[in-house]
């Protein structure tokens, strides 16, 4: 157990020398920094026409979590995903084509657990980029509002338009913090799988990308609504599910069951690729 966790935290130590595991923090504090200004000087006026609509007073809920949750959404599947695909399409691609892999594999170490390691290097990395730009999106909407106030939660395409008081609100903001790390990990294993098959880092980085906005385009078109449960973007929706006031709990299970064996099997069907591979000659 002690050896693979040293080599889980050489695999970190590599990942984070590299200067593009760092390109998705800096992008999203641009965006955050950007979107908020613009919000916050010109859109007011919707989100406070939204908000007296429902007969609640705009500046108590017009606070930090409720311009975090604003960013949250709109940007952490497209923008997140482009980061992502990134990284995780890049992982063992890229040391399969500098010939790094082939040292790697001259130690005495399993072909799957090498592979583990680096997968479950990529889901760190989910997690940490998607909490980070929950966060740093709280904190640009603290400088902005201020401390306090309450949550106004609004998700139209699940129909939730929901309002909690602080101590509520932060309760509900941590949990789709939460249940979007879980949900982006899809992402990362369409990457992953990717980057264990023949193929240049970037085609494994532009592939990744491409299923994933197909898969968005196809939900959001309306024409796969008889077919939608096949669509990893519809079950990502569970995520949006934890803000309702009573969340569908077994609904939301369903769906992250879905994932959980989408990524398992994306997991294993690189695996099967990388293993028949011949790199060693």
């Amino acid at each position: 157990m002690m050896l693979f966790l040293q080599q889980w935290r050489a695999e970190w130590l590599k990942l984070l020398a590299r200067k593009r595991t760092y390109i998705g923090f800096f992008a999203f504090l641009a965006l955050e920094a950007a979107v908020l200004a613009l919000v916050h000087i010109k859109g007011a006026n919707h989100f406070k026409m939204l908000i007296t609509r429902q007969g609640q007073v705009f500046d108590e809920y017009y606070s930090a979590p409720t311009l975090a949750l604003i960013l949250h959404m709109a940007s952490v599947f497209l923008l997140g995903g482009i980061y992502l695909t990134l990284v995780s399409g890049d992982i063992v691609a890229k040391e399969s084509e500098d010939g790094h892999m082939r040292m790697l594999l001259a130690r005495p170490v399993s072909r799957f657990r090498l592979l583990l390691v680096k997968y479950l290097t990529c889901i760190g990395y989910t997690i940490l980029l998607v909490q980070f730009i929950a966060w740093s999106a709280f904190l640009m909407g603290f400088l902005v509002t201020g401390w306090g106030g309450g949550f106004f939660a609004f998700v139209p395409e699940l129909g939730i338009a929901s309002f909690y008081d602080w101590q509520t609100g932060m309760g509900k903001y941590v949990s789709i913090s939460i249940t979007t790390s879980l949900t982006m990990i899809t992402v990362t294993s369409i990457g992953f799988m990717l980057s264990c098959m023949p193929i240049k880092p970037a085609a494994a980085t532009i592939g990744a990308l491409s299923y994933m906005l197909i898969d968005f385009i196809l939900r959001n078109m309306g024409f796969m609504e008889d077919y939608k449960h096949l669509l990893f973007t519809h079950h990502m929706q569970a995520a949006g599910m934890v803000l309702a006031e009573e969340p569908r709990w077994p609904v939301i299970l369903r769906s992250f069951t879905v994932l959980a064996a989408m990524n398992l099997t994306f997991f294993l069907t690189g695996f099967g690729v990388f293993d028949s591979r011949d790199l060693k000659s």
